[in-house]
């Protein structure tokens, strides 16, 4: 399994408070069969630049890196970034400065004000204009939006569609995430952990939920994706 979507860098945001919770959360990982993460700290437009961004990053990995031997198993690793929509981002150069490792794959998280047609038009952009491969974080959480701009989303086929192990595992969202996992419309899985309680890994309790639901082939085909990504991402 490949967890494209986690905060388990130690203080850059509002995961991992300490090396130790790091350490525990990748020791986790591991132990339910996780083979690679791609670390992904929250990036806001408003609050840093790319540059100082990759910096804080940076620093945060260097800390990090001399536990990674201690680790039994310790899952693969990348670094990446959860970039949030902002006006203007397809014109940017962020895209493109935080993707994961070298690669040209960038986990956009959407607004979680109301959508408008020009956001979705922008997120388009990025793959067309630019020609990068646009991961959408989480996308249970906007639900609730504009059904038809949602689906813009989900139907392009530029665009991978991911989902938090949660949705699949909470008892209220489980049968809808496994109804849009066997229609096509999620692409990959992360744990999109921040701690050891609330917001811990857990990608393995939602895999083992779909293999019993639907059944290895979606599994499997969930695994595929994810190590498409990270096989590009760790060759380039």
């Amino acid at each position: 399994m490949v967890d494209v979507h986690c905060h388990m860098l130690p203080g850059v945001d509002d995961g991992s408070r300490s090396v130790a919770m790091s350490v525990e959360m990748l020791k986790r990982s591991a132990a339910q069969g996780v083979g690679a993460v791609v670390f992904t700290p929250h990036f806001y437009a408003d609050m840093d630049s790319p540059e100082t961004f990759l910096a804080r990053r940076r620093d945060a990995f260097a800390k990090l890196l001399p536990e990674f031997d201690k680790i039994p198993d310790c899952p693969a690793y990348a670094l990446g970034a959860e970039v949030h929509y902002f006006r203007g981002i397809s014109r940017s150069d962020a895209p493109e400065k935080l993707c994961f490792g070298r690669s040209d794959y960038v986990l956009i998280e959407m607004p979680f004000r109301t959508w408008q047609p020009q956001m979705i038009s922008e997120i388009e952009e990025i793959s067309k204009v630019l020609g990068l491969n646009v991961i959408i974080a989480h996308i249970e959480r906007y639900l609730d939006q504009d059904k038809k701009l949602v689906r813009r989303l989900i139907d392009n086929p530029d665009l991978l569609i991911q989902s938090n192990a949660e949705f699949f595992i909470e008892k209220g969202t489980s049968k809808l995430a496994l109804k849009m996992l066997k229609a096509g419309n999620i692409d990959l899985l992360g744990s999109d952990s921040h701690n050891l309680e609330s917001r811990r890994p857990n990608l393995s309790e939602a895999f083992d939920i779909i293999e019993h639901k639907l059944g290895a082939k979606y599994t499997d085909r969930l695994i595929m994706n994810g190590r498409m990504v990270f096989e590009e991402v760790t060759n380039v």
